[in-house]
């Protein structure tokens, strides 16, 4: 292990010295650094800490805007260095026991621009799923009264599937990975079902009202209208709450598709990448917990 100062130009160029690939773990500021060092070293190519959503389709959101300012520069030196954007849609691990935090994946999403500083938002239950208090809160439906849909990985898969990419003599710009695409309904109906309270099928045909609330599963269920999502947001921002306005930014961007996607290349190239389930990875997130 080497220790690196990312604001130390030479520090980095002295370790990244006969490197050919870089995969980042750091955001905003640092990766940007690490990107024009890996220009000076002659690094081959580098992979950017932005897993999750779908690149170029995020909307200027504060949670986005580092995300596009890392995009825009691996554009402008796509001559000089390759690269590709790792897309595994939602991690499981966001509703792991303790949340995201806990997991070890990461500290959780970091909210930079505010006008208070950093904001870590990777709690239990701080998104979509309270799997332990059996409530959800989900934008069901997109503004055109639309199922939404979502793609779902491990976090050991995505870092099986990069595994095998980092084989690969050339990158696509964009290599996506998912152990699962769901509507919001039903991913709600698969923790159902681990909880023992009923099956998919049941919580579909009991939440297929566009109501904003449903008492048809045993789960608490807000199904909440982007309208809502929006206006909440606003509040939200008025009030200078910026950890609830990370919360309602997360929902927005899944309610408007940025986390779903059709083809997974990642999975053709590497059919032999067995993915699990949301349900099998649920049922043994909280086995220790019953």
């Amino acid at each position: 292990m080497i220790q690196v100062d990312y604001f130390n130009p030479e520090s980095l160029h002295a370790a990244l010295v006969d490197v050919d690939t870089v995969v980042s773990t750091v955001s905003g500021t640092p990766q940007l650094a690490l990107i024009d060092s890996c220009i000076s070293a002659c690094v081959r190519r580098f992979a950017p800490a932005e897993f999750e959503g779908v690149p170029y389709e995020r909307p200027m959101i504060e949670q986005g805007r580092e995300k596009i300012d890392t995009l825009n520069r691996l554009r402008e030196v796509k001559e000089k260095l390759q690269s590709t954007a790792f897309c595994c849609g939602i991690f499981y691990e966001w509703f792991d026991p303790g949340g995201l935090s806990r997991s070890g994946v990461s500290a959780g999403t970091i909210l930079e621009a505010t006008p208070t500083g950093r904001v870590f938002l990777g709690d239990e239950a701080c998104y979509m799923l309270d799997f332990r208090n059996e409530r959800a809160t989900i934008p069901a439906y997109t503004e055109k009264g639309d199922d939404v849909y979502a793609c779902f990985t491990a976090a050991a898969d995505v870092g099986r599937f990069v595994a095998k990419c980092l084989r690969m003599e050339t990158w696509p710009e964009q290599l996506r990975m998912r152990g699962e695409r769901l509507k919001l309904l039903d991913f709600v109906g698969i923790a159902e079902a681990v909880k023992g309270k009923g099956d998919v099928s049941d919580f579909r045909n009991a939440a297929r009202p566009k109501l904003t609330s449903t008492k048809g599963s045993t789960f608490d269920v807000t199904i909440i209208s982007s309208e809502e999502l929006h206006e909440q947001a606003i509040d939200a921002e008025e009030a200078e709450d910026w950890k609830q306005v990370s919360k309602l930014e997360a929902l927005i961007a899944t309610q408007r598709g940025e986390l779903d996607f059709l083809g997974a290349n990642a999975n053709d190239c590497y059919p032999e990448v067995k993915t699990l389930s949301f349900k099998q990875w649920l049922s043994k997130a909280w086995a220790q917990e019953a």
